[in-house]
């Protein structure tokens, strides 16, 4: 108890004089660099951390924050290592396993989340504000699919962490263009047969890559041909009816089912696509960049060219307003665009009056 009493005493940083002399027995420098270091006992829990700072106050402020942890009853997985939490995610969503692996476990690989949670409201700095200013080259809606996965690793390890204010300087790239089904064809074609069959459920259903690899057959109904999941990146739920088309491969699908994974494309890994789609589109006569997301922007361009009315696609995307489909999928054809002003051909017996009309001024 006098242990306790001990190490509360002390993290305020004052001596037992008033002055604010550092108390020896609370945080202690160590090394070259002169880090300090917790030395005390707090509820019966022995703290040695590193508190990763050379300045007392906030070494201090650190200290603090232990107690506080040991207090929720999270000491112990605040104390993890980012590879611990990652194995914990992966196992439990691999969705992302993309970005976890190529983008987020080269930067936090080792790194304790006490070190990741920490944050320093004076300057703004952290190790995940760093994380996305080296970043910031990516289009802010990839980075912003950085920050929710990375957020629900940590969050592994420290329930309670919030991501700080993030600035995405880089707004993204919107297409110009999008797929024929010629092109798409094509492409499909030149894919492995696992491959060839996830790209058609793509194109076919508009879902995100991510959503796509974590198709667990529980949100497929095939009765119905219906798809019932949520959206990894909104989670909004959508209810996909699907063509006869996606239901032949969920068919040929369940034939190979894995009894012991939920998953349908239990073979299929997002950057094993990513990596497929790359070498079938260069062996293709295709002459422009169709990226991986160019299959969600055909499922939505596809349908607004053939008439069907924004409200609906915005449903079936999975998007809260129409106002996604003007910026980023309203990718409308000569021919779609050529039907259009045809209307004006319609008007009965006002086209030639007015032809008349001009003819004689």
């Amino acid at each position: 108890m006098t242990s306790v009493l001990k190490c509360q005493r002390w993290s305020d940083g004052y001596g037992s004089d008033g002055d604010r002399t550092m108390p020896k027995k609370v945080i202690r420098k160590r090394g070259k660099r002169g880090v300090y270091y917790a030395a005390c006992r707090y509820r019966g829990t022995l703290l040695q951390d590193s508190l990763e700072t050379t300045d007392e106050h906030l070494a201090l402020q650190r200290l603090t924050q232990l107690k506080i942890q040991i207090d929720k009853g999270d000491y112990q997985s605040w104390k993890k290592t980012w590879n611990e939490t990652e194995a914990d995610y992966l196992k439990e969503d691999g969705r992302y396993e993309y970005i976890v692996r190529k983008h987020l476990r080269p930067f936090f690989s080792g790194k304790r989340i006490m070190e990741i949670t920490n944050y320093n409201p004076k300057t703004g700095k952290s190790l995940v504000s760093e994380y996305f200013r080296i970043k910031d080259d990516l289009p802010e809606s990839s980075l912003k699919k950085h920050a929710r996965v990375l957020k629900w690793v940590v969050q592994h390890g420290d329930r309670s962490f919030e991501l700080p204010a993030i600035v995405y300087r880089n707004k993204g790239f919107y297409q110009k263009r999008f797929m024929s089904v010629a092109e798409l064809e094509e492409i499909i074609s030149l894919l492995e047969d696992q491959h060839q069959s996830f790209a058609l459920v793509l194109a076919y259903t508009g879902l995100d890559l991510g959503d796509a690899v974590g198709l667990r057959w529980r949100d497929v109904d095939l009765q119905e041909k219906m798809i019932r999941t949520q959206r990894g990146k909104t989670g909004i739920k959508v209810d996909l009816p699907f063509t006869k088309a996606v239901s032949d491969v969920f068919q040929v699908r369940s034939r190979v089912r894995n009894l012991h994974d939920d998953l349908v494309f239990h073979t299929v890994t997002g950057q094993g696509f990513q990596k497929a789609w790359k070498r079938a589109l260069r062996k293709s006569s295709v002459d422009w960049n169709v990226r991986v997301k160019d299959l969600r922007h055909f499922f939505a361009s596809f349908m607004l060219n053939k008439g069907v009315d924004h409200l609906t696609v915005a449903t079936l995307m999975g998007h809260t307003s129409v106002e996604m489909l003007k910026t980023r999928y309203g990718h409308f054809g000569d021919d779609t665009l050529r039907k259009a002003v045809k209307v004006f051909d319609k008007i009965e017996g006002q086209s030639s009056n007015c032809l008349q009309v001009v003819c004689k001024n």
